[in-house]
């Protein structure tokens, strides 16, 4: 919480100033004392009444949770963490934090005993904090009641701040906490005078507005090498709060798990600027969520790697989950143990320009999961551990094709090692004026495989790349350009005006024992391939203005 929390918790205290005792009639307040019970004050429903307040806290960044009346406790909009009258209850993200704010200077005393509501899950982490130096802190794991220690006779000064924060020991399951602190406050209530002047800084700090909501300010620091995944969390949470971008101003910031978007546009001061590196190679992946989400302008790294094995999502650098009218601009994606940019789980209506994808263990930009209405332009991808950019659809897993989708203007391959430009189970996707060379497989591929039970092919037009020395590995041998089929159909391929040369083995093929019905090459150019110009053994092949096969 910040300080203006205080100012707030002056105007509630002014409402309610006769419950303190004064010397006669003199303006001057007496010492007092008075005892803040957390439960009695908590049937206000309101923040800051009797000086109680209701958040959560990621890093050092407290912020304030709602009133849900349906359940009768404070929560986050997704309903953890929360707090009630009687316990407090984190998430995976933010701790659950109940908050005490000093209405002067004296001192306190801290009473109540702490004990996990239930016997089931891994325990959690309770703390006591005076502003943000922490006075007491506990791993408990089961139901026997835990009394916190040298919490007695604290100094405090008007707007010291007493939290109760409740965070997972491992993950949050079964985290709910058991705590009804009380506070005995002994010093001097606030006067008028100084209830004015808060009064007139509250106004104050209100009217300073920002377009944006700095990482900075939720204790991300750049360069330092130390953890700022809790102050990204904190400032992406508020955002979406507020409808505001998050910034991320240059430097190198550390994250230590899945940092997951959602609805929210994270934009950096450029992709040489501003850095994002991943300590863990097994959960690193940026996960973009929810309507009108953006990542721009930045630089995403693996410290280090492990290997792709079962391919999780986890550890992709980007993955796009169900996201809709998102965008994805100007990003470095540098090393990752899967892929680059996987967007699945039917997103639909994204925008991935202008990044630079280096080095992934998997694809570089894999489309999947029934995504549609994409466009992939502009981009840069080298040494992908797979496929550069690839359409891929699977009978088992997706309930319809990715559809709709468009590749136009990218720059791919320099040691990728498979094919370039691959579409294996879609409709409706267009391929025009990309750059393909130097893959260890077919340069553009467009496939139904029976070894990954994909789905079929259907309207797909490749028109006007180059495609320069691909095919290179041995003993695969592929041509620049295949079509292949090993169970299904493929139907209505088009290839018109492309440059397709030096083929390390062949130029173009189409192959397989699944159905090929209509592929049309329509003015063509292929020149300097090795070895047979074409090799069509399946399908109806028309052929119209054509050079060099």
């Amino acid at each position: 919480m910040n300080k203006r929390k205080f100012l707030s918790g002056l105007m509630v205290l002014a409402l309610g100033i006769g419950s303190f005792a004064f010397n006669g009639n003199s303006a001057q307040a007496a010492e007092v004392t008075k005892t803040y019970s957390s439960s009695a004050a908590f049937g206000m429903s309101q923040q800051g009444a009797d000086q109680w307040y209701y958040e959560k806290l990621s890093g050092t960044a407290y912020l304030d949770l709602v009133y849900d009346k349906n359940n009768n406790r404070w929560a986050a909009p997704g309903g953890y963490p929360w707090v009630s009258a009687t316990a407090l209850h984190p998430d995976q993200n933010f701790d659950a934090v109940r908050k005490w704010v000093s209405p002067g200077k004296g001192t306190i005393s801290i009473s109540g005993s702490v004990k996990k509501g239930s016997s089931e899950g891994d325990g959690i982490v309770a703390s006591i904090k005076k502003d943000n130096v922490k006075l007491w802190s506990s791993s408990i794991t089961k139901t026997t009641a835990v009394t916190p220690t040298g919490v007695s006779s604290i100094p405090v000064e008007a707007g010291t701040e007493i939290s109760f924060v409740v965070n997972k020991l491992g993950n949050s399951n079964h985290d709910h906490t058991m705590w009804e602190p009380d506070i005995t406050y002994t010093g001097s209530a606030p006067t008028a005078s100084t209830i004015g002047k808060a009064a007139k800084s509250t106004a104050s700090a209100q009217n300073k507005t920002s377009s944006v909501v700095s990482v900075l300010d939720y204790g991300a620091k750049p360069n330092d090498k130390l953890d700022d995944y809790a102050a990204f969390v904190a400032a992406i949470d508020a955002a979406k709060t507020l409808g505001k971008p998050v910034y991320v101003p240059a430097g190198n910031y550390v994250l230590s798990d899945i940092l997951t978007i959602d609805g929210v546009k994270v934009q950096g001061a450029g992709k040489f600027l501003t850095t994002l590196t991943s300590t863990n190679p097994k959960r690193g992946s940026i996960d973009l969520k929810g309507n009108g989400v953006e990542l721009s302008n930045l630089k995403h790294v693996y410290q280090t790697t492990v290997a792709r094995g079962d391919g999780s999502n986890e550890k992709n650098s980007i993955t796009v989950r169900g996201a809709k009218n998102f965008k994805i601009q100007n990003v470095y994606v540098s090393k990752s143990s899967t892929a680059g940019i996987m967007v699945t789980y039917g997103s639909t209506n994204g925008v991935v320009s202008g990044n630079t994808v280096d080095s992934t263990g998997a694809d570089g930009i894999h489309m999947t999961g029934g995504s549609s209405y994409i466009t992939v332009e502009n981009n840069i991808v080298r040494k992908a551990g797979d496929d550069t950019i690839a359409v891929v659809s699977y009978i088992d897993s997706d309930a319809d094709p990715v559809n709709h989708i468009t590749i136009r203007k990218n720059n791919v391959g320099y040691g990728s090692k498979a094919r370039g430009i691959a579409v294996v189970g879609g409709t409706d996707v267009t391929i025009s004026n990309n750059s393909v060379q130097d893959t260890n497989m077919a340069g553009v591929y467009v496939a139904v495989e029976a070894s990954y039970n994909t789905r079929n092919v259907d309207r797909v037009t490749v028109s006007n790349n180059v495609i320069n020395h691909t095919g290179i590995a041995k003993p695969q041998n592929h041509p620049n350009v295949l079509v292949y089929a090993s169970q299904g159909t493929i139907d209505n391929v088009v290839f018109t005006g492309n440059m397709i040369k030096n083929g390390a083995h062949r130029g173009i093929g189409v192959w397989g024992e699944g159905q090929i019905k209509t592929i049309t090459f329509n003015k063509n150019t292929l020149i300097n391939q090795i070895g047979k110009a074409t090799t069509f053994t399946n399908g109806n092949i028309k052929l119209s203005q054509n050079v060099g096969f």
